[in-house]
C-alpha cells in the first residue's frame, strides 16, 4: 500500500492550537454545502466533510472499505478507492447514500484512481502491477493493463495516462529502477516507459503543462526528490534533490508552486519553473503533518496531520488560517468548488 511505503513511520506531533472553531459533531449528516474539503481518515476508515463556508466540521459521515487510500470527488459524487477492500466505493456527497462498490478483483491493491471522463476511470494497483480500466455506469472493469512493478499513482493529461511504477521488491525490501509507464488513452497501450528517479510516488502536472512525479528514495541512503517530464518527448528534463523522503504531491498553478509532504515534516515547497526550493529541510513549510495535500483555486494549501487529527489550511506564505478537526489519523483530501 502507498501509504505504508511512502509514509513508513508514525511521528508524535505537537498538538495543535484551533485557529477556527467548528463543529465536529458525528454522522451520518447530511452535508450540502457548494464549497468543502472531504477528508479521508485512514485509521478511522470514515470520510469527513469541511465545509469551507461555515468552517463547521462534520465527521464520520461515511464508513470506507479496508485500507483506504484516495477519496475523489466528481459531478457531485465522493469516491473512495480501497486498497484492502479492492474496491471503489461511490457515496452521494449530500446525503451520503452508498451505491454499489466497483469491485476490481481479488489480488490488486488499488492506490489511486483518475477520471478520462465522466464515465471512465483508471486505477493504479501495487499489487497486481497493472492499471485497470474502470467503467462507471456499468462498474465493471472493461481493461487490465500490464506496467511497471508497484504502480501507484495515475495521472491523464491530453489523451495520455502517467501511471508511476516504485519498483519496490517486498521479498527484500528494496527499490528498483523507478519508472512512469506512458499509456495512450485510445488504445489502453503502454507506448514508452519513463526511467525516474528511486520510489515514485504521486504525480501531477503544473500550470505549463509539465509533469511532475515525487519521488521518496529508499529510506536510507538514497534521499528522494522531484523529476519533471515534458510530455512532449516524453523524457526528464529536470531533477530536485530534497535530502528527505517525500511521497506527496500538490501544484498551486496561480503561484507556479509545488508541496512535496514529508510524512510528520509538513512539506518542501518549491517553484516549477526554475525549480527553486523556498522550503526544505531545514524549514519544512507548517513543521508538520505532510499525509495528505490539497491546493485550492486561491494558491492556499491544506495538509493533513496525521496524529493530531486535523487538516491544517495555510496561505502560500505558510501563515495558518483555519484548523480543523477530524476523523482518526487523516491522509487523503479532495475538494469541491462551487464550480464544480
Amino acid at each position: 500500500m502507498k501509504r505504508i511505503i511512502s509514509i513508513s513511520i508514525i511521528l508524535t506531533l505537537v498538538a495543535m492550537v484551533c485557529i477556527s472553531c467548528e463543529d465536529s459533531s458525528t454522522g451520518p449528516k447530511t452535508t450540502k454545502t457548494a464549497t468543502a474539503v472531504y477528508v479521508l481518515n485512514a485509521i478511522g476508515t470514515t470520510i469527513s466533510v469541511i465545509d469551507l463556508e461555515s468552517g463547521d466540521v462534520t465527521n464520520d459521515v461515511a464508513t470506507t472499505g479496508t485500507w483506504p487510500n484516495q477519496v475523489v470527488y466528481r459531478n457531485g459524487k465522493v469516491y473512495c478507492v480501497n486498497s484492502g477492500s479492492n474496491n471503489i466505493q461511490i457515496f452521494n456527497a449530500e446525503t451520503w447514500a452508498e451505491e454499489t462498490p466497483i469491485d476490481l478483483g481479488d489480488g490488486h491493491n488499488p492506490m489511486n484512481m483518475v477520471f478520462k471522463d465522466d464515465n471512465t476511470a483508471y486505477v493504479a494497483c501495487s499489487v497486481s502491477n497493472t492499471v485497470l480500466k474502470v467503467d462507471i455506469s456499468n462498474k465493471t472493469v472493461s481493461k487490465e493493463i500490464s506496467t511497471g512493478v508497484g504502480t501507484t499513482d495515475i495521472l491523464y493529461l491530453n489523451g495520455m495516462l502517467y501511471a508511476t511504477n516504485t519498483a519496490f521488491d517486498g521479498s527484500n525490501y528494496t527499490y528498483g529502477q523507478g519508472t512512469v509507464s506512458v499509456i495512450d488513452a485510445s488504445s489502453d497501450a503502454v507506448t514508452k516507459t519513463i526511467n525516474v528517479s528511486k520510489n515514485p510516488q504521486e504525480i501531477a502536472v503544473d500550470g505549463a503543462g509539465m509533469i511532475h512525479v515525487a519521488c521518496s528514495g529508499d529510506y536510507g541512503a538514497t534521499p528522494g526528490g522531484a523529476n519533471v517530464i515534458d510530455p512532449a518527448t516524453n523524457k526528464v528534463t529536470k531533477t530536485l534533490v530534497t535530502g528527505s523522503t517525500p511521497g506527496l504531491l500538490a501544484i498551486s498553478t496561480p503561484d507556479n508552486l509545488a508541496y512535496l509532504g514529508v510524512w510528520g515534516m509538513g512539506a518542501i515547497v518549491y517553484n516549477t519553473s526554475t525549480m527553486a526550493v523556498s522550503h526544505d529541510t531545514s524549514n519544512y513549510f507548517l513543521g508538520k503533518g505532510g499525509t495528505g495535500l490539497l491546493t485550492d483555486p486561491d494558491g492556499n494549501i491544506f495538509i493533513s496531520v496525521w496524529d493530531d487529527d486535523q487538516v491544517v489550511k495555510c496561505d502560500k506564505d505558510g501563515t495558518v488560517l483555519a484548523t480543523y478537526d477530524v476523523g482518526d489519523s487523516p491522509s487523503s483530501l479532495t475538494m469541491k468548488v462551487s464550480a464544480q
